[in-house]
């Protein structure tokens, strides 16, 4: 007999009761009570979790136990509106003229997320919509070129100068959260070449810098999905998905330990994501982007997130008119909305 197991993007999996069986596909980390499971993959049926066992870069084999009868499930997925922070309607003021010490951060995320390191250049991908941040971080380094990526909606940011070069590495050193872009730049010797000391990353996500407004610039996403629902009276139900994709996993493994809510999943492709729907999520987020701000096209995304989760904290997502407004606000300019059934 097959028991239906776990369904992701209209797709099906099913185990054998005798023995389990999966295509490729991803690898789930999920939440089971209070206790974390840390195989990257999870089959849940009839409130039974049954492991397969794969190893996390950097994770033993021996790295986790847990009891075959526990209910799991992905943390704080949905929450009940009536519970949630209150936030302010009057959004605080956007802060561009960042500290050297916050645009490190910032910088260093935003490098970690979609920057890499060569021999004495700097190359740094930008959404279309966030040219002008592209063009900000030009003028504040004083050095660098923006360029259109030919046939995509998308420009670059390079900077080949020794004196900007070594302006960028006085921000972002000690900054990097993993090894991956510190380590090109001691591939390339840019100790030897700047005579400068690299720090090593600090393996540590704080939420009290911009290193995480940074990196979302680059591949976070804000998603405001409305999904048809038999379960609610509207036909609807509302979403606020937080997402980031990574080839890198160890900064979406930091992320997922920090917030203590969403899911880190793999795809067959080899990429990592990090993803919440949960309404304290949000909230949590909120906090944190009110104070560190994203630019550009992100900033819009995140104001229309932002904008929605104060209707949900008063209950409009239950109301047709709420869900209209939604609907509204959400197709307004932006790619990252959807609408699917369930």
């Amino acid at each position: 007999t097959l028991n239906l197991v776990f369904t992701e993007l209209h797709q099906f999996y099913f185990l054998e009761q005798e023995g389990y069986y999966i295509g490729e596909w991803k690898k789930i980390l999920l939440c089971a009570g209070n206790s974390c499971i840390s195989s990257p993959l999870v089959f849940i049926t009839l409130g039974k979790i049954y492991l397969k066992k794969f190893n996390l870069p950097g994770q033993s084999a021996g790295n986790f136990s847990i009891s075959t009868k526990a209910t799991a499930s992905t943390k704080n997925t949905y929450n009940s509106f009536s519970s949630l922070p209150k936030i302010s309607e009057h959004v605080p003021k956007h802060k561009s003229n960042l500290t050297d010490q916050e645009f490190g951060y910032f910088l260093a995320g935003l490098i970690e997320g979609d920057g890499w390191f060569g021999l004495n250049e700097l190359h740094i991908i930008f959404s279309e919509r966030d040219i002008s941040l592209a063009y900000l971080i030009k003028k504040r380094i004083g050095y660098g070129n923006v360029y259109k990526i030919k046939d995509k909606k998308a420009v670059r940011y390079i900077c080949k100068n020794k004196t900007g070069l070594s302006i960028i590495l006085s921000l972002i050193n000690g900054k990097f959260v993993s090894r991956f872009k510190y380590e090109q730049l001691i591939k390339h010797n840019y100790n030897k070449n700047f005579n400068f000391e690299i720090l090593s990353p600090s393996n540590i996500i704080s939420l009290d810098n911009y290193w995480l407004a940074g990196f979302t610039q680059a591949d976070g996403c804000f998603y405001i999905s409305i999904v048809k629902s038999k379960t609610h009276k509207t036909g609807f139900s509302v979403r606020l998905e937080f997402s980031i994709k990574q080839n890198d996993v160890l900064p979406l493994k930091l992320l997922y330990t920090k917030l203590n809510m969403g899911n880190l999943s793999q795809y067959s492709s080899g990429i990592w994501c990090y993803q919440s729907t949960g309404y304290q999520t949000a909230a949590l987020l909120i906090d944190y982007f009110d104070t560190f701000n994203v630019f550009a096209g992100k900033y819009v995304d995140y104001l229309k997130f932002r904008k929605v989760y104060i209707m949900i904290t008063e209950g409009k997502h239950l109301e047709e008119k709420g869900i209209l407004k939604i609907k509204s606000i959400a197709s307004k300019g932006s790619s990252e909305t959807s609408t699917q059934e369930v």
